[in-house]
């Protein structure tokens, strides 16, 4: 039995639906073929220092909170092998900066007016990937995100 179709300016039902056909792939090759405005170079120019950017921030303030619940253990990120505190801080850290490095990257470009124009004119065509539902579903996927992440970075923490 399918399902009913999902909000078309939703773009989390919509990726959900997709998982569950199996037609993500192939939808993403075909939405990807209406990008060609050089303006989306801007886009993954931007993303990846600003999730550096983020997930450091992240780590200075996990390691800042670790040094304050153990003063006399190791530092968080010290050389040598992963350490679990470590690894319970690092991984959730870098999956909860993407969002937000990706929320300010749209931010960003969509200042560009003419950036602005030339996807607009792209995404006219496909609902649902516009500016604001692209923004709504970046802030939604996020929050879930760092509210399943912020308890594996607590427990990390907290470990000496």
């Amino acid at each position: 039995m399918k399902s009913a179709a999902p909000d078309e300016n939703d773009q989390l039902s919509r990726l959900g639906q997709e998982l569950r056909e199996g037609t993500w792939v192939a939808n993403a090759r075909q939405r990807s073929r209406r990008r060609k405005s050089p303006w989306n170079f801007l886009l993954p120019l931007l993303a990846f220092p600003l999730w550096g950017a983020f997930t450091f921030l992240l780590g200075w303030g996990a390691a800042s909170l670790h040094a304050l619940f153990h003063p006399a253990a190791a530092p968080l990120f010290a050389s040598g092998p992963l350490r679990l505190s470590t690894a319970l801080v690092l991984f959730p850290m870098l999956v909860s900066a993407l969002c937000p490095a990706l929320l300010l990257t749209n931010i960003l470009v969509n200042w560009v007016p003419a950036a602005r124009r030339a996807m607009e004119a792209e995404d006219r065509d496909y609902p649902g990937t516009d500016y604001v539902s692209s923004q709504r579903a970046l802030s939604k996927l996020g929050f879930w995100v760092c509210v399943a992440c912020l308890p594996i970075t607590l427990v990390g923490v907290s470990i000496a």
